[in-house]
């Protein structure tokens, strides 16, 4: 059965928990910025868009009086009738995008769409649908890079990160990298500033029977290699699981090889000579989930916040410094570790509190939006 997101505490705990806080760190730390600009939220919510009133109902997003628009929100969404109701809550269609994330970040010419555009489907020369679509997708592509960079891209994406019949660097995987390039060489509008920080909220599935092998092994060599060129590493993770054998820690818990693994992976990026970013590891969420599909069994979805930070003339660091703050970062990341939600809203005065406030929420949205 479909998730009723608003009842459902196990996601909301992490939006209260996690995200709104986030949220609210990276709001002050950006409250000196030079130039009137609102804080710019980048999400993939649902059609209940929880997320959106929430920071919205926390007065952390601003509705402006005179269009009834949320500044600075922007949304994705590929179904037709969720991306009008999205599109109907922010009031703002124009700050859409119409598709899968996927799609519209990794769109490429073509031979079918080079030099055309979406208007050019609109005139009377025929597009099979297929092509209709791929135009669609470029017009969102560029409306989408254009409107880089934001404060906090909140990525709440369906699904495994590397699925069964993808290959190693899966489009999920080229098109997080993407939106990381675009946030380092974008520049607000107004006066051409560019973004010294900003907050990612990631949310992935977890099910080691639905991921790519030939992923699974890479990032087994990729921390095992580690493991054994960083002495400070290897004994951070040893103290976390009283062991350095990554393909133990991959079939005993599948969960923390992965969290370890991935954003491990995620922060090499981020320092790489063509970005410059630290990564500061904010907290790590898990929770079980029924699986639909197969009896008996469960799935954890993660949900994981992180701050980065801009390095100050990155390309004249010495090569040995970007390898310190690479340790830096993914010692901070395996010390954070998780917190296992559905033991937190067992207790029954925590889940009280969580229900009481998601229906305040949807109260707030109803009753605002005249829904």
């Amino acid at each position: 059965m479909p998730i009723n997101y608003e009842k459902d505490l196990l996601k909301h705990f992490v939006r209260n928990d996690g995200w709104l806080k986030a949220v609210e760190q990276q709001k002050a730390a950006i409250e000196n910025r030079l130039e009137d600009i609102p804080l710019r939220y980048f999400t993939l919510c649902a059609a209940q868009a929880i997320d959106v009133f929430m920071l919205e109902r926390k007065g952390i997003l601003n509705r402006s009086e005179e269009t009834g628009r949320l500044e600075g929100v922007y949304f994705c969404e590929k179904n037709d009738e969720s991306f009008g109701r999205i599109a109907s809550l922010i009031g703002s269609p124009e700050n859409g995008f119409h598709g899968t994330f996927e799609d519209i970040v990794l769109f490429e010419d073509d031979q079918n769409t080079i030099g055309k555009s979406w208007a050019d489907e609109l005139e009377d020369e025929p597009y099979t649908r297929k092509i209709r679509k791929r135009l669609r997708h470029k017009r969102e592509h560029y409306r989408l890079r254009d409107a880089f960079p934001f404060d906090i891209i909140n990525l709440d994406v369906c699904g495994v990160m590397f699925p069964l019949k993808e290959g190693v660097i899966a489009p999920l995987l080229k098109s997080i990298i993407q939106i990381l390039k675009w946030q380092t060489e974008s520049k607000f509008s107004t006066a051409e500033t560019i973004c010294n920080r900003f907050t990612l909220l990631l949310t992935s599935h977890i099910d080691s029977d639905l991921t790519n092998q030939e992923a699974i092994q890479a990032l087994k060599n990729q921390v095992s290699e580690n493991l054994r060129m960083y002495e400070p590493f290897q004994s951070a993770f040893v103290k976390q699981y009283r062991h350095d054998q990554v393909t133990q820690l991959a079939c005993e818990n599948f969960s923390e090889f992965f969290r370890v693994a991935f954003f491990k992976c995620l922060i090499d990026t981020a320092l790489s000579i063509d970005l410059g970013w630290t990564v500061t590891s904010g907290p790590t969420y898990f929770y079980n989930r029924d699986d639909n599909e197969v009896e008996n069994k469960q799935y954890q979805i993660m949900h994981a916040v992180s701050v980065y930070k801009r390095i100050p003339n990155f390309q004249k660091l010495p090569e040995d410094r970007n390898r310190a703050k690479y340790i830096q970062s993914v010692l901070e990341h395996v010390n954070t570790g998780v917190q296992w939600v559905d033991e937190i809203i067992s207790d029954p005065d925590i889940a009280i509190k969580l229900e009481e406030d998601l229906k305040q929420i949807v109260k707030f949205r109803d009753l605002h939006r005249n829904l």
